[in-house]
């Protein structure tokens, strides 16, 4: 899946499969106890060894408090994200000694190297995330030792390769893995980016804290000594700045609180003597309330909404518990069968797919369209998904494009959950259409509507319908401008429209680039949705013929335009029109 790896399935709790589940519950538990141990080690360097124990257990307490349940109901730790917490740590401890030993520093630098090319294929930021921590260690404790920095990037490099191969996958397939992940990272920030006024509840204590925390670095690399070493604040700022990016290009609470448990660890394990006492005390009151009220706000808001059992903090303390209570489901022969079975018996409730369709499909191949991938595991199809599986995720052309050829050959059937809106509509208020515009077109032109029942409907793969693209007409819009969408001239045709973007220097910056202050619309029938930059120089369906009415294909627009949400004081924005004809068969 790209930025998740063949490893991903590491960091889920629910059972899947033995093996699955297995594996996952080794990996788990792993990545806690190298957090835990790892500020135990930084602690021992100046506490007792009882303190450092003490100490060491409440942060991970903490820590692992900030990051259970994603922010968004999705019950679970973010063990991922701890790797990260576990790699910083780890990496401080040479970096507070004074003259830390060469094999020690060796040793730290090529084992976090090798962890990052497990983790890379776990997730992939996360991996990469932890190589530069790696290769940070190794330049602030001797930048001139090119050789300890190529042995870094050496044993990454290989750690990549053998996880790969004992994942079981092919070693050529590992550069075309690698080129669409990194063209998706490349399109996640203007696709993904939010404006922060979206999100101002988190928005102001989030900004108030990454700039309070980087004067408090600042202070501390200036007053800094031999127990509060330059360099460790040094690279304490550049983790703050790597998760704090993150953070901003779309302020959720996972992400926010991501960035609030890299500040308590940072607390934890650094000397602060260098700081005077009032605003030392006064940072770590503040952090404090920082943590209770955002818990305290959250866990409200989840009783409020009829879900307490997703609180964090409750989910937190019941963790050992569900621990052991895996252990023994694991231990027990034929018990994970079972969970596996009522789990599926749940999701098929839940999904509840016309019996007609499951006929249909039988042991034919299947794309789950737009996202609902669990289906294919809990029916039992023979899934067979585009490369970009979640159509939201194909940000870029050269993604879309993957997504598209994959059905010149299959799968046999795409079995799509449809939109509660008209048109269709994907995450963030984005126009389906126009998000995946290739995808969306070859669902047209390569398959028919086998039937629409419920909230699902059944295309099946036939043989190339669609004619060439006609131009018809091409018109400049600004601002506020509502061009009408030129009538098709029958009943099999489509209309669709190509918008040529005309961004300004402020556009380029603050969709994502720098910090998420605005984004481009589409206005279709009055109607705003977000646009794809990206994807909007590609033409995109905005009329379709009566055979695919009732699916997620299914759009009539009558005027188009464009716009900018919020405007920045830039005034209206411009864009070059395109509008287009397809004919397409019965």
């Amino acid at each position: 899946v790209f930025t998740y790896g063949p490893l991903a399935f590491l960091q889920h709790t629910p059972y899947y499969s033995f093996g699955q589940s297995v594996l996952a519950t080794i990996y788990q538990p792993v990545v806690v106890a190298a957090l835990f141990l790892g500020i135990a080690t930084v602690l021992r360097q100046r506490c007792t060894r009882m303190t450092s124990l003490m100490g060491a257990f409440a942060t991970t307490g903490v820590v692992a408090i900030l990051h259970t349940g994603h922010g968004l109901l999705i019950p679970g730790l973010e063990y991922p994200e701890l790797a990260i917490l576990a790699a910083f740590v780890w990496a401080a401890a040479p970096l507070l000694q004074e003259h830390p030993k060469r094999t020690t520093v060796f040793a730290t630098c090529t084992v976090l190297a090798a962890v990052a090319g497990l983790e890379l294929l776990v997730k992939l930021n996360v991996g990469v995330t932890i190589l530069v921590i790696a290769l940070t260690v190794s330049v602030l404790l001797e930048w001139r030792d090119v050789g300890r920095h190529c042995a870094t990037v050496a044993v990454f490099a290989a750690s990549t390769l053998i996880w790969w191969v004992l994942a079981g996958q092919r070693l050529g397939n590992l550069p075309a893995w690698l080129k669409s992940s990194a063209s998706l990272v490349a399109g996640y920030s203007d696709a993904m980016a939010y404006p922060l006024f979206a999100f101002a509840g988190i928005a102001a204590p989030a900004m108030v804290l990454i700039l309070v925390w980087l004067a408090m670095l600042g202070l501390m690399f200036f007053k800094g000594g031999a127990q509060t070493p330059r360099r460790f604040v040094l690279f304490v700022g550049i983790v703050t700045l790597i998760i704090g990016k993150k953070e901003f290009v779309r302020l959720d609470l996972a992400n926010f609180y991501d960035l609030l448990a890299l500040v308590v660890l940072a607390l934890v394990i650094a000397p602060l003597s260098s700081i005077p006492k009032i605003p030392r005390r006064a940072f770590v009151v503040f952090v404090v309330a920082i943590v209770l009220a955002g818990l305290g706000a959250e866990s409200s808001w989840l009783r409020t909404a009829g879900t307490a059992a997703d609180d964090p903090i409750a989910a937190a303390v019941q963790a050992p518990g569900q621990a052991i209570e895996r252990l023994i489901t694991l231990a027990v022969p034929g018990r994970v069968d079972q969970r596996i079975e009522r789990a599926k018996t749940h999701q098929r409730a839940l999904y509840a797919i016309p019996d007609r369709f499951i006929k249909t499909i039988g042991s034919a191949t299947v794309h789950i369209d737009p996202n609902e991938t669990s289906v294919a595991w809990a029916y039992n199809f023979a899934w067979r998904p585009v490369p970009v599986f979640q159509t939201y995720a194909a940000y870029t052309p050269t993604l879309d494009a993957l997504n598209s050829r994959s059905f010149e050959t299959g799968p046999q059937f795409v079995l799509s959950r449809l939109s509660a809106n008209s048109p269709a509509t994907d995450i963030d208020g984005r126009l389906a259409v126009q998000e995946s515009p290739r995808y969306s077109r070859a669902l047209l032109c390569d398959y028919t509507v086998n039937g629409v029942e419920g909230r699902w409907a059944l295309f099946a793969h036939a043989a190339p319908r669609c004619g060439p693209l006609t131009e018809l007409s091409q018109v400049t819009v600004h601002g506020n401008d509502t061009i009408t969408v030129p009538a098709p001239r029958g009943p099999d045709k489509a209309i669709l429209a190509r918008i040529d973007m005309e961004p300004t220097v402020i556009d380029r910056l603050f969709r994502g680039t720098i910090v998420p202050l605005t984004l481009s619309t589409v206005v279709l029938d009055g109607v705003t949705y977000r646009l794809v930059a990206a994807n909007a120089a590609e033409a995109f369906l905005v009329d379709t013929p009566a055979s695919v009415d009732g699916t997620n294909l299914q759009i009539h627009a009558r005027t188009i335009g464009v716009g900018r949400a919020p405007s920045l004081g830039q005034g209206d924005p411009g864009a070059r029109l395109h509008f287009y004809e397809m004919s397409v068969a019965p």
